[in-house]
């Protein structure tokens, strides 16, 4: 069972290019940073993190110049920051970057790790949750409930995204309220086309079809690298994403759990269990 660094500090989001699954943090105490091992000595010494938020996938507000249906993609980003009571955003004409907002409000991070681009990946607390900046806490200690990543899921603004460094007993917790998310239908399980979907062109990525944003993510790639759409299961199948799903079945790539029917694409396996290997 992993063990999490509490660290109390302030989120940020002026300036940057947030989306509802990752903010900047900086923390009140940078002691707190010796917890974790670092990539780079400029990675421990930076003052407002990356975070990755962790267990949750929102939906682009902006990837590589294309964006996922906005509508869900800032209502994500929007109840994050209504969760962290950063108020008055003002975003950039394109949406991509908010240029001003009443941040720097205090909550805690909780992390067990760091991902290979320096970021913490955390779970995320507002200032109320019942935590102690620095202490290490256990999976089962840790108020789970309170995080924003537990709350985005449980109103079904994000995907839960899982990995095999994911701790079993929060993502149990996190696939319960999703469960209940899409048997009601609420938020993105209104509308989720990621079981069964046409794929006419890049418009129908950006506007139509609400996806899983890592399935996005990849057919975002397909499109800027290749010229025939008969080439996209070849493609998908050299992703080599080296998945494990819930049950322990292991699969080389999201190809395996796919089926491609001219444009139609279908992918039965639920994204929650499905979880994909670190990079």
């Amino acid at each position: 069972m992993a063990q999490y660094k509490v660290i109390a500090g302030t989120f940020h989001v002026k300036g940057f290019q947030p989306d509802g699954d990752s903010i900047r943090f900086q923390a009140n105490n940078q002691a707190n940073w010796d917890f974790f091992t670092w990539e780079t000595e400029a990675d421990k010494k930076s003052k407002k993190k990356q975070l990755r938020v962790e267990a949750i996938d929102a939906l682009e507000t902006h990837y590589e110049g294309y964006h996922q249906p906005r509508a869900f993609a800032l209502a994500a980003l929007e109840s994050m920051l209504d969760l962290l009571q950063i108020t008055s955003v003002t975003y950039s004409l394109g949406l991509t970057q908010i240029v001003a907002a009443n941040d720097g409000k205090a909550g805690f991070i909780a992390s067990a790790t760091t991902d290979p681009f320096g970021r913490p990946v955390s779970y995320v607390f507002p200032k109320t949750a019942p935590l102690t900046d620095g202490a290490v806490m256990e999976s089962s200690e840790l108020p789970v409930d309170d995080s924003v990543n537990f709350q985005l899921a449980r109103e079904g603004l994000v995907y839960p995204t899982f990995y095999t460094t994911t701790d079993r007993v929060i993502a149990e917790k996190i696939r319960a309220v999703v469960a209940r998310a899409r048997l009601t239908k609420r938020g993105i399980w209104s509308i989720d086309r990621t079981a069964d979907f046409m794929l006419l062109d890049i418009r129908t990525l950006q506007e139509d079809n609400l996806i899983m944003p890592k399935l996005f993510r990849r057919l975002v790639g397909f499109y800027d690298r290749y010229s025939e759409f008969s080439q996209l299961p070849e493609y998908m199948k050299k992703q080599r994403d080296n998945l494990v799903l819930w049950d322990g079945t292991k699969k080389k790539s999201l190809a395996d759990l796919m089926t491609f029917e001219g444009r139609r694409l279908r992918m039965n396996t639920p994204v929650e269990d499905i979880l994909f290997q670190p990079k």
